[in-house]
Protein backbone atom coordinates (compact mmCIF):
# COMPACT_ATOMS: atom_id res chain seq x y z
CA UNK A 1 0.00 0.00 0.00
CA UNK A 2 1.48 3.44 -0.79
CA UNK A 3 2.49 5.77 2.27
CA UNK A 4 3.49 9.19 2.31
CA UNK A 5 7.00 8.98 2.32
CA UNK A 6 7.30 11.63 5.13
CA UNK A 7 5.36 8.81 7.33
CA UNK A 8 6.91 5.36 5.88
CA UNK A 9 8.94 3.88 8.01
CA UNK A 10 12.86 4.91 7.17
CA UNK A 11 14.55 2.47 5.24
CA UNK A 12 17.74 4.78 6.44
CA UNK A 13 16.64 4.01 9.85
CA UNK A 14 16.58 0.23 8.60
CA UNK A 15 19.76 0.35 7.43
CA UNK A 16 21.55 1.78 10.09
CA UNK A 17 23.95 -1.26 11.52
CA UNK A 18 24.57 -2.74 8.04
CA UNK A 19 25.39 0.36 5.94
CA UNK A 20 24.85 4.22 5.22
CA UNK A 21 21.42 4.53 2.77
CA UNK A 22 21.86 7.61 0.50
CA UNK A 23 20.79 9.65 -2.36
CA UNK A 24 22.17 11.64 -4.90
CA UNK A 25 20.36 15.17 -4.24
CA UNK A 26 20.88 18.76 -6.54
CA UNK A 27 20.11 22.44 -5.68
CA UNK A 28 16.12 22.03 -6.85
CA UNK A 29 15.71 19.31 -3.83
CA UNK A 30 17.43 21.78 -0.98
CA UNK A 31 14.79 24.50 -1.98
CA UNK A 32 12.07 22.51 -1.50
CA UNK A 33 10.71 21.98 1.63
CA UNK A 34 9.25 18.68 1.07
CA UNK A 35 11.93 17.28 -0.63
CA UNK A 36 14.49 18.36 2.43
CA UNK A 37 11.79 16.66 4.55
CA UNK A 38 12.11 13.53 3.27
CA UNK A 39 15.82 12.99 2.48
CA UNK A 40 16.15 13.59 6.29
CA UNK A 41 13.52 10.69 7.03
CA UNK A 42 14.54 8.37 4.28
CA UNK A 43 18.17 8.75 4.18
CA UNK A 44 21.22 8.96 6.06
CA UNK A 45 23.79 9.67 3.28
CA UNK A 46 23.68 12.17 0.59
CA UNK A 47 25.90 12.42 -2.92
CA UNK A 48 25.53 15.80 -4.50
CA UNK A 49 24.13 14.93 -8.18
CA UNK A 50 26.57 18.06 -9.89
CA UNK A 51 27.03 20.55 -6.96
CA UNK A 52 30.89 19.17 -6.31
CA UNK A 53 31.85 18.19 -9.49
CA UNK A 54 35.15 20.37 -10.62
CA UNK A 55 33.36 22.24 -13.42
CA UNK A 56 30.66 23.77 -10.24
CA UNK A 57 33.78 24.81 -8.28
CA UNK A 58 36.39 25.66 -10.48
CA UNK A 59 36.00 29.45 -11.67
CA UNK A 60 38.24 31.23 -14.33
CA UNK A 61 38.22 34.33 -13.20
CA UNK A 62 39.17 33.94 -10.29
CA UNK A 63 41.63 31.37 -11.27
CA UNK A 64 42.98 34.34 -13.39
CA UNK A 65 42.75 36.77 -10.69
CA UNK A 66 45.55 34.99 -8.67
CA UNK A 67 47.82 35.53 -12.16
CA UNK A 68 49.03 31.40 -11.06
CA UNK A 69 49.98 29.18 -13.80
CA UNK A 70 49.43 26.23 -11.26
CA UNK A 71 46.81 27.45 -8.39
CA UNK A 72 43.01 27.55 -9.35
CA UNK A 73 40.79 29.91 -7.96
CA UNK A 74 37.76 28.22 -6.76
CA UNK A 75 34.20 28.80 -5.54
CA UNK A 76 31.98 27.02 -3.13
CA UNK A 77 28.24 28.16 -2.83
CA UNK A 78 26.33 25.78 -3.80
CA UNK A 79 28.60 23.03 -2.18
CA UNK A 80 28.22 24.82 0.78
CA UNK A 81 24.76 24.95 0.62
CA UNK A 82 24.54 21.13 0.14
CA UNK A 83 27.32 20.57 3.07
CA UNK A 84 25.26 23.56 5.01
CA UNK A 85 22.12 21.24 4.65
CA UNK A 86 23.71 17.65 5.66
CA UNK A 87 25.35 19.01 8.85
CA UNK A 88 21.66 20.94 10.45
CA UNK A 89 20.39 17.11 9.07
CA UNK A 90 22.44 15.01 10.52
CA UNK A 91 23.47 13.16 7.55
CA UNK A 92 27.10 12.24 6.08
CA UNK A 93 28.25 13.05 2.42
CA UNK A 94 29.63 11.14 -0.22
CA UNK A 95 31.90 13.70 -2.32
CA UNK A 96 31.59 13.20 -5.99
CA UNK A 97 34.16 13.52 -7.47
CA UNK A 98 37.85 15.27 -7.78
CA UNK A 99 39.19 13.62 -10.91
CA UNK A 100 36.64 13.36 -13.76
CA UNK A 101 37.68 13.26 -17.59
CA UNK A 102 33.78 15.01 -17.99
CA UNK A 103 32.02 18.36 -16.59
CA UNK A 104 36.08 19.52 -16.00
CA UNK A 105 36.69 22.34 -18.23
CA UNK A 106 38.77 22.47 -21.19
CA UNK A 107 40.44 25.80 -19.49
CA UNK A 108 41.78 23.95 -16.70
CA UNK A 109 44.29 21.79 -18.99
CA UNK A 110 45.41 24.78 -21.66
CA UNK A 111 48.25 26.89 -21.58
CA UNK A 112 47.70 30.20 -19.67
CA UNK A 113 43.88 28.96 -18.55
CA UNK A 114 42.75 29.81 -21.82
CA UNK A 115 39.22 29.28 -22.88
CA UNK A 116 39.49 28.97 -26.69
CA UNK A 117 38.70 26.20 -27.77
CA UNK A 118 41.70 25.44 -30.14
CA UNK A 119 44.25 26.37 -27.29
CA UNK A 120 47.43 24.56 -26.53
CA UNK A 121 47.19 22.16 -23.66
CA UNK A 122 49.57 22.28 -21.19
CA UNK A 123 52.23 20.18 -20.26
CA UNK A 124 52.41 17.10 -18.08
CA UNK A 125 53.78 18.60 -15.35
CA UNK A 126 51.51 21.86 -15.05
CA UNK A 127 48.52 19.72 -14.77
CA UNK A 128 49.38 16.99 -12.61
CA UNK A 129 50.63 20.52 -10.03
CA UNK A 130 46.98 22.00 -11.15
CA UNK A 131 45.37 18.48 -10.26
CA UNK A 132 47.21 18.90 -6.67
CA UNK A 133 46.17 22.32 -5.89
CA UNK A 134 42.75 21.42 -6.61
CA UNK A 135 42.82 18.30 -4.81
CA UNK A 136 44.22 20.03 -1.50
CA UNK A 137 42.47 22.96 -2.27
CA UNK A 138 38.86 21.40 -2.06
CA UNK A 139 39.98 18.97 0.57
CA UNK A 140 40.73 21.65 2.95
CA UNK A 141 38.01 23.53 2.80
CA UNK A 142 35.84 20.77 2.95
CA UNK A 143 37.52 19.41 5.98
CA UNK A 144 38.00 22.96 7.68
CA UNK A 145 34.73 24.28 7.59
CA UNK A 146 32.86 20.60 7.37
CA UNK A 147 34.64 18.45 10.13
CA UNK A 148 33.03 14.95 10.19
CA UNK A 149 30.27 15.24 7.59
CA UNK A 150 31.84 13.93 4.53
CA UNK A 151 32.80 10.75 5.19
CA UNK A 152 34.69 9.58 1.60
CA UNK A 153 35.80 10.84 -1.27
CA UNK A 154 35.66 9.66 -5.25
CA UNK A 155 39.10 10.39 -5.54
CA UNK A 156 38.77 9.56 -9.77
CA UNK A 157 35.54 8.60 -11.81
CA UNK A 158 35.53 6.54 -15.06
CA UNK A 159 39.11 6.45 -15.30
CA UNK A 160 39.06 2.60 -17.02
CA UNK A 161 37.21 2.26 -20.22
CA UNK A 162 38.57 -0.79 -21.96
CA UNK A 163 37.04 -0.22 -25.35
CA UNK A 164 39.33 2.75 -25.77
CA UNK A 165 42.60 0.64 -26.52
CA UNK A 166 44.48 2.49 -23.88
CA UNK A 167 47.32 0.96 -21.50
CA UNK A 168 46.07 -1.73 -19.14
CA UNK A 169 42.36 -0.50 -19.96
CA UNK A 170 42.06 3.40 -19.29
CA UNK A 171 40.02 5.59 -20.52
CA UNK A 172 42.37 7.84 -23.44
CA UNK A 173 39.58 9.85 -24.29
CA UNK A 174 40.43 11.83 -21.80
CA UNK A 175 41.95 15.24 -21.23
CA UNK A 176 44.38 13.81 -18.11
CA UNK A 177 45.53 11.03 -20.37
CA UNK A 178 46.03 13.17 -23.25
CA UNK A 179 47.89 15.39 -21.14
CA UNK A 180 49.45 13.27 -18.36
CA UNK A 181 48.96 9.70 -19.95
CA UNK A 182 48.36 7.39 -16.68
CA UNK A 183 50.11 9.81 -14.58
CA UNK A 184 47.30 11.67 -12.90
CA UNK A 185 45.50 8.54 -11.65
CA UNK A 186 48.22 7.30 -9.07
CA UNK A 187 48.84 11.26 -8.51
CA UNK A 188 45.44 12.00 -7.71
CA UNK A 189 45.08 9.09 -4.96
CA UNK A 190 48.53 10.52 -3.32
CA UNK A 191 47.35 14.10 -2.83
CA UNK A 192 43.86 13.04 -1.47
CA UNK A 193 45.83 10.71 1.37
CA UNK A 194 47.74 14.29 2.03
CA UNK A 195 44.09 15.80 2.15
CA UNK A 196 42.17 13.79 3.68
CA UNK A 197 40.69 13.62 7.23
CA UNK A 198 40.89 11.19 9.82
CA UNK A 199 37.79 8.83 9.46
CA UNK A 200 37.25 10.14 5.89
CA UNK A 201 37.73 6.55 3.01
CA UNK A 202 38.95 6.72 -0.76
CA UNK A 203 37.60 5.74 -3.59
CA UNK A 204 37.61 4.61 -7.17
CA UNK A 205 34.29 5.16 -8.85
CA UNK A 206 33.13 3.67 -12.31
CA UNK A 207 30.00 2.22 -13.98
CA UNK A 208 29.58 -1.31 -15.60
CA UNK A 209 32.47 -2.37 -13.34
CA UNK A 210 31.16 -6.28 -13.09
CA UNK A 211 31.44 -6.46 -17.01
CA UNK A 212 34.27 -8.98 -16.88
CA UNK A 213 36.72 -6.57 -18.85
CA UNK A 214 35.91 -3.77 -17.21
CA UNK A 215 36.28 -5.74 -14.05
CA UNK A 216 39.97 -7.10 -14.86
CA UNK A 217 41.10 -3.64 -15.98
CA UNK A 218 40.18 -2.11 -12.23
CA UNK A 219 40.98 -4.88 -10.17
CA UNK A 220 44.20 -4.20 -11.56
CA UNK A 221 44.39 -0.79 -11.13
CA UNK A 222 42.90 -1.06 -7.86
CA UNK A 223 46.01 -3.62 -7.22
CA UNK A 224 48.49 -1.35 -8.14
CA UNK A 225 46.84 1.57 -5.78
CA UNK A 226 46.46 -0.77 -2.60
CA UNK A 227 50.25 -1.79 -3.09
CA UNK A 228 50.97 1.93 -2.03
CA UNK A 229 48.41 2.07 0.41
CA UNK A 230 46.38 4.78 -1.62
CA UNK A 231 42.83 3.48 -1.90
CA UNK A 232 40.26 1.93 0.55
CA UNK A 233 37.30 1.18 -1.17
CA UNK A 234 35.46 0.46 -4.51
CA UNK A 235 32.38 2.33 -6.01
CA UNK A 236 30.09 0.44 -7.99
CA UNK A 237 27.74 3.21 -10.04
CA UNK A 238 24.61 0.67 -10.39
CA UNK A 239 22.96 1.92 -13.40
CA UNK A 240 20.80 -1.20 -14.27
CA UNK A 241 18.03 -1.74 -16.59
CA UNK A 242 15.22 -3.95 -15.75
CA UNK A 243 14.99 -5.63 -18.90
CA UNK A 244 18.49 -6.64 -18.40
CA UNK A 245 18.86 -7.84 -15.45
CA UNK A 246 21.89 -9.89 -14.32
CA UNK A 247 21.52 -9.76 -10.35
CA UNK A 248 24.40 -13.16 -10.88
CA UNK A 249 26.60 -11.14 -12.55
CA UNK A 250 26.92 -8.18 -10.75
CA UNK A 251 27.10 -9.98 -7.49
CA UNK A 252 30.36 -11.51 -8.66
CA UNK A 253 31.77 -8.44 -9.36
CA UNK A 254 30.63 -7.20 -6.05
CA UNK A 255 32.23 -10.35 -4.59
CA UNK A 256 35.54 -9.47 -6.57
CA UNK A 257 36.18 -6.42 -5.20
CA UNK A 258 35.54 -7.44 -1.75
CA UNK A 259 38.00 -9.97 -2.04
CA UNK A 260 40.70 -7.55 -2.30
CA UNK A 261 39.76 -6.37 1.31
CA UNK A 262 38.22 -3.00 0.32
CA UNK A 263 35.14 -1.29 1.04
CA UNK A 264 32.30 -1.68 -1.24
CA UNK A 265 29.43 1.59 -2.56
CA UNK A 266 27.11 0.52 -4.16
CA UNK A 267 27.65 4.59 -5.65
CA UNK A 268 24.65 5.59 -8.30
CA UNK A 269 21.64 3.03 -7.52
CA UNK A 270 18.88 3.32 -10.47
CA UNK A 271 17.03 0.44 -12.36
CA UNK A 272 15.80 1.59 -15.63
CA UNK A 273 11.74 0.83 -15.60
CA UNK A 274 9.43 2.48 -18.66
CA UNK A 275 6.29 1.22 -16.81
CA UNK A 276 4.53 3.02 -14.56
CA UNK A 277 1.75 -0.06 -14.76
CA UNK A 278 1.71 -2.70 -11.49
CA UNK A 279 2.93 -5.48 -13.46
CA UNK A 280 6.12 -3.59 -14.20
CA UNK A 281 6.18 -1.86 -10.93
CA UNK A 282 6.07 -5.78 -9.34
CA UNK A 283 9.08 -6.47 -11.34
CA UNK A 284 11.08 -3.72 -10.36
CA UNK A 285 10.11 -4.28 -6.72
CA UNK A 286 10.91 -8.07 -7.05
CA UNK A 287 14.53 -6.61 -8.73
CA UNK A 288 14.91 -4.18 -5.43
CA UNK A 289 14.53 -6.76 -2.88
CA UNK A 290 16.74 -9.05 -4.45
CA UNK A 291 19.76 -6.96 -4.25
CA UNK A 292 19.63 -5.17 -1.26
CA UNK A 293 19.30 -8.78 0.01
CA UNK A 294 22.35 -9.67 -2.32
CA UNK A 295 23.90 -7.06 -0.27
CA UNK A 296 22.94 -8.22 3.24
CA UNK A 297 24.30 -12.35 1.80
CA UNK A 298 27.59 -10.57 1.08
CA UNK A 299 27.79 -8.64 4.37
CA UNK A 300 27.19 -12.08 6.15
CA UNK A 301 29.89 -13.78 3.87
CA UNK A 302 32.06 -11.01 5.86
CA UNK A 303 32.21 -7.86 2.63
CA UNK A 304 32.71 -4.15 4.14
CA UNK A 305 29.64 -2.90 2.58
CA UNK A 306 29.59 0.82 3.59
CA UNK A 307 27.28 2.44 1.74
CA UNK A 308 24.21 2.27 -0.97
CA UNK A 309 23.13 5.34 -2.64
CA UNK A 310 20.18 5.48 -4.86
CA UNK A 311 20.76 8.24 -8.01
CA UNK A 312 18.10 10.61 -7.38
CA UNK A 313 15.23 10.74 -4.56
CA UNK A 314 12.08 10.45 -6.73
CA UNK A 315 10.51 9.46 -9.96
CA UNK A 316 9.41 12.79 -10.93
CA UNK A 317 13.51 13.89 -11.49
CA UNK A 318 15.58 10.83 -12.50
CA UNK A 319 17.57 12.01 -14.73
CA UNK A 320 17.08 8.76 -16.77
CA UNK A 321 14.71 10.44 -18.61
CA UNK A 322 16.84 13.22 -20.10
CA UNK A 323 19.39 10.28 -20.43
CA UNK A 324 17.18 8.02 -22.60
CA UNK A 325 14.58 9.78 -23.73
CA UNK A 326 11.77 7.85 -22.72
CA UNK A 327 10.06 7.65 -19.71
CA UNK A 328 11.37 6.23 -16.37
CA UNK A 329 10.01 4.92 -13.15
CA UNK A 330 13.15 3.68 -11.10
CA UNK A 331 13.36 4.77 -7.67
CA UNK A 332 11.30 3.94 -4.51
CA UNK A 333 9.60 6.91 -4.41
CA UNK A 334 6.61 8.14 -6.88
CA UNK A 335 6.85 11.81 -8.49
CA UNK A 336 4.16 12.51 -5.62
CA UNK A 337 6.66 11.77 -3.03
CA UNK A 338 4.74 8.24 -2.39
CA UNK A 339 5.99 4.99 -1.66
CA UNK A 340 6.16 2.04 -4.19
CA UNK A 341 6.18 -1.80 -4.32
CA UNK A 342 9.70 -1.39 -4.37
CA UNK A 343 10.40 0.75 -1.54
CA UNK A 344 8.60 -2.34 0.69
CA UNK A 345 10.63 -5.04 -1.43
CA UNK A 346 13.94 -3.03 0.21
CA UNK A 347 12.66 -2.30 3.27
CA UNK A 348 11.27 -6.07 3.60
CA UNK A 349 15.02 -7.30 2.41
CA UNK A 350 16.98 -5.09 5.01
CA UNK A 351 14.38 -5.87 7.90
CA UNK A 352 15.31 -9.48 7.23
Amino acid sequence: MAQDALLAPSVGEACRGHFLFGAAVNGYMLRDERHRQLLRRQFTSLTAENEMKPERLLDREATLALGDPVRCGLRFDSADRMLDFARESGLRVRFHTLVWHNQTPRWFFAEDWSDAPDAPLADAETVLARQESYILQVMAHVNTAYPGVVYCWDVVNEAVETSQGGEDGLRTRSLWYETTGSAFLAAAFRTARRGQAEGQQLFYNDYNSYFPDKQAAIGKLLRRLQAEGLVDGMGMQTHMELRRWNLPAFEAGARAYAELGLVLHITEMDIHCPGADAESQAALARAYGDFFAMLLRLEREGAQIGSATLWGVTDRFTWLRFFRKEDSYPLLFDADMRTKPAFDAVLAAVMG
